[in-house]
């Protein structure tokens, strides 16, 4: 248990640095939504292909990033002229939406209903992610590898890099437009 709550400290204080950090480079550059989003896709694309095998888990890595990509998108261009409460909000919920929705089908894509029951969905990114949730509901034998451990080594970096750069974004994109709102203000 120990393990998970450091996994999680980890996790945690790496978000909270990423959201710092994307809240800090709101306010000295200005960089379009669009461009921005596919140079971070294509970085979680390459960073998890590299690190992990090739072949079908690389399409499955590809189409999950490309399904975070458009909700996080969409999540942004829809916070992007709202007001701070709103927007954190909104940000949060879509955020968690798009990261969810890419590990389900990255799990889904890769998985078999019966090593990975779908009823556990919800807990596949907590498990995923820090090791949190042990119970996902697979039928294994004793000797088989847990579907945990099957599913932490599939992933590989995909939910870390998913959940830091989600933050980094909507901290930026709600940093700018509190920003961009204060200039037209007093301008």
């Amino acid at each position: 248990m120990s393990d998970d709550l450091l996994y999680t400290g980890v996790v945690v204080a790496l978000l909270t640095t990423a959201v710092l950090l994307g809240g800090r480079l709101a306010k000295r550059r200005h960089w379009r939504l669009l461009p921005m989003m596919g140079a971070l896709t294509a970085s979680v694309i390459a960073l998890t292909v590299i690190t992990g095998p090739f072949g079908t888990r690389s399409l499955a890595v590809t189409l999950a990033a490309a399904l975070w990509a458009a909700v996080l998108f969409s999540t942004a261009s829809l916070v992007r002229h709202s007001h701070s409460l709103h927007a954190t909000v909104v940000s949060v919920i879509g955020g968690a939406i798009a990261i969810n929705a890419a590990l389900v089908a990255f799990v889904v894509m890769r998985f078999s209903s019966a090593d990975a029951p779908r009823e556990y969905a919800l807990h596949w990114l907590p498990a995923m992610l820090t090791g949190a949730v042990t119970d996902l509901g697979g039928v294994r034998s004793e000797t088989e590898t847990p579907l945990l451990v099957d599913m932490s080594e599939d992933v590989s970096l995909l939910p870390l890099l998913m959940v830091l750069l989600t933050g980094f974004t909507l901290s930026y994109v709600v940093r700018r437009g509190a920003l961009t709102r204060t200039a037209d203000v007093s301008g």
